[in-house]
């Protein structure tokens, strides 16, 4: 996010945290259920949906509105986005209505897709470690290809980080990851697994028992303090090591039994997926009650949003999120220090 941006941003959520107000500043939205890739650990099972794309129209008039909103941050998703052939249209609308875009893209199609790419402000490639690693949890063949996408996203001078998600597979690639992320100078982020409804779920697969996944989140903070290329704070690190079980991705309606960080989402925070559907967070499909912004509107869909019960999870993404929505000073000031390094 720009300086001039973020300074729009802060102001904003300062306004709404005095006023008790509620700004969709950070919005996620999906354009397509199609993915090229088979990731058994999908939480939306995007490679069988066959669910029928926006049309470019919608997605535009969409843009607008969240414009008019108050919206300062796009994120771009999928399925994989760069299956859409207005892509670019779809970015350019973005940028015009002095929106942040940010996009998330498996790698795969970057090269093909490099011009529609250059408008963006920030792309995160998803990769999950070497090749045996990394192909085990995203399909074989996978690695060569995020590899010259992230080689072509940088050749072409765009501002990159990648994502890689934590599994039981891949627990020991952390340190791998930063390695790669140190020697082509970009920053790396760590996930968890995400919520799954049960008649989804593959993830039992993919879980690790909760000493693995503790060991493994507890030296990616343990880098970030010696200084390493990694987004998110120490202390966000440090909070999801400290989590008793792992299979408890989400609390919710229950007043959590530890000193947790409170949720935005819903409040500052917007997902819409390629179905219409519109949540407080990505977590909470197959879990909230959402609306489908074409039958209602988008502000209808939005004040529904504001009516959740979840009240915590482990996901670094997010905890970082609401840290900064809590205005936590060190996590401010790291975001800022971040945007002026052009990180």
């Amino acid at each position: 996010m720009g300086l001039s941006n973020r300074i729009g941003f802060f102001s904003t959520l300062l306004k709404d945290r005095i006023l008790g107000g509620a700004t969709p500043l950070v919005v996620i939205l999906n354009v397509t259920f199609r993915c090229n890739l088979h990731c058994g650990y999908c939480y939306g099972q995007y490679f069988d949906r066959k669910d029928k794309d926006f049309t470019t129209e919608e997605l535009l008039g969409l843009i607008d509105s969240l414009g008019k909103m108050g919206t300062r941050s796009i994120t771009l998703g999928g399925g994989e986005p760069l299956i859409r052939d207005d892509i670019g249209e779809i970015i350019e609308r973005i940028k015009a209505r002095g929106i942040e875009c940010g996009f998330n893209t498996n790698g795969v199609l970057v090269p093909q897709k490099i011009d529609a790419l250059k408008k963006a402000d920030m792309i995160c490639v998803s990769i999950d470690g070497p090749k045996e690693m990394n192909d085990l949890n995203r399909g074989e063949g996978s690695f060569e290809k995020i590899m010259t996408g992230i080689d072509a996203a940088l050749d072409a001078g765009l501002k990159v980080h990648t994502t890689t998600v934590l599994t039981r597979h891949n627990c020991e690639s952390v340190d791998w990851i930063v390695d790669m992320a140190r020697e082509k100078g970009i920053q790396a982020e760590f996930n968890l697994l995400f919520h799954q409804s049960e008649d989804k779920s593959d993830s039992d697969r993919f879980m690790a028992e909760n000493d693995l996944f503790r060991k493994a989140v507890n030296r990616v903070a343990d880098l970030k303090a010696e200084g390493a290329p990694i987004l998110f704070s120490e202390d966000v690190y440090r909070y999801v090591a400290e989590r008793p079980d792992y299979r408890k991705r989400l609390i919710m309606g229950e007043e959590p039994d530890f000193d947790y960080i409170p949720c935005y989402a819903g409040r500052f925070m917007m997902f819409i997926d390629a179905d219409g559907r519109v949540y407080p967070c990505v977590q909470l499909i197959d879990v909230f009650d959402a609306l489908d912004f074409r039958d209602v509107g988008i502000e209808r869909a939005w004040e529904n949003c504001g009516d959740h019960s979840c009240k915590a999870c482990y996901f670094p993404c997010f905890n970082e999120f609401n840290k900064i929505m809590s205005l936590n000073p060190k996590v401010v000031i790291g975001q800022t220090l971040s945007t002026l390094k052009g990180h």
